[in-house]
């Protein structure tokens, strides 16, 4: 009884996850005969209806060939000569990659919340949340084209990036220029920094933006640099006049003989008051004393009464 019970909460895990697999496969739903998949780009199979393409895997038509794949309501159609690979990854968020290298494909995505699935080409990248729009590359230039819903695409090389719309298009050259088209408006364009694209166009061996954002990045460097030697130097000013204003403070001593000294200009520390003048020091000499100048440890100057059989009081 036990191990049945163990079996079946095997089975009740392990089915939903299976489900979960065939619903995440692309499976063929046309095909003409010169389309084919490749997990190596080196051994190509031949697609047929009902075939499940691997993920991660490439697909390929011929000149006379068409395929389209499905899963669920979303659908990828691959027109005559066009190459590209699709990628799944995620569980609860699924997130699809589409790497396009030549050709032309229809895509109509689901809808959700937040995007989900890229197109990257050799000059563009395509994201979005869910749409019908197509795709189509060349060896010098990439161009995505909206029926519904909204794609951003963004030019790996200028950085110029747009929202496009129904009815509306954008197309990026080998030259980095991003040009945008409507029926009835043109998208807006905005700025972001320079990215790096996937794949390289076909017949060439470098990839778009790769120059661009190696230079956008030297200038990020650069200009950080110079910000943390700037901020240092302020400070090291700022320490060095801290300093001489700590350095140059006066003092004011008191003396003794019972009177306050004035304000001495001498420095600080160590020697106490300085040669500073003292006060009225009112001592009261005794007899036989002298009064005068008296001469103390301080050489301040005292004013000394005679008196009598007294001794001077000196503090």
């Amino acid at each position: 009884m036990v191990a049945l019970f163990r079996i079946l909460i095997i089975v009740f895990i392990l089915l939903p996850a299976a489900a979960f697999a065939a619903a995440d496969d692309w499976r063929v739903a046309k095909a003409t005969d010169q389309a084919s998949y490749s997990v190596d780009r080196m051994k190509w199979v031949g697609l047929r209806a009902g075939d499940v393409v691997p993920n991660g895997a490439w697909v390929s038509t011929g000149p006379r060939g068409r395929v389209q794949l499905a899963r669920g309501v979303e659908s990828i159609t691959f027109q005559p000569n066009s190459t590209a690979s699709i990628t799944t990854e995620g569980f609860f968020s699924r997130k699809t990659e589409i790497v396009q290298q030549i050709g032309s494909i229809d895509l109509e995505i689901e809808k959700r919340s937040q995007p989900h699935t890229t197109v990257q080409t050799p000059y563009l990248a395509a994201v979005v949340k869910g749409t019908v729009f197509h795709v189509t590359v060349g060896r010098t230039k990439a161009s995505v084209s909206v029926d519904r819903g909204l794609v951003q695409v963004t030019s790996f090389a200028s950085g110029q990036r747009s929202n496009v719309g129904p009815g509306q298009s954008a197309a990026v050259d080998k030259k980095a220029r991003m040009t945008v088209a409507g029926q009835k408006s043109k998208p807006q364009m905005t700025a972001v920094a320079p990215s790096v694209a996937k794949v390289a166009a076909v017949g060439s061996t470098t990839l778009a933006g790769e120059v661009e954002a190696s230079k956008s990045t030297g200038k990020s460097a650069a200009k950080s640099k110079n910000t943390s030697a700037s901020a240092k130097a302020d400070n090291s000013g700022q320490g060095r006049a801290n300093a001489n204003s700590n350095g140059n403070g006066g003092s004011k001593g008191n003396s003794s003989g019972n009177g306050n000294s004035g304000n001495s200009n001498g420095n600080s520390g160590g020697n106490g008051g300085g040669h500073g003048n003292s006060g009225n020091g009112n001592g009261n000499s005794g007899d036989n004393s002298h009064s005068g100048k008296g001469n103390n440890n301080r050489d301040s100057l005292g004013n000394g009464n005679g008196g009598h059989n007294g001794k001077g009081k000196d503090k």
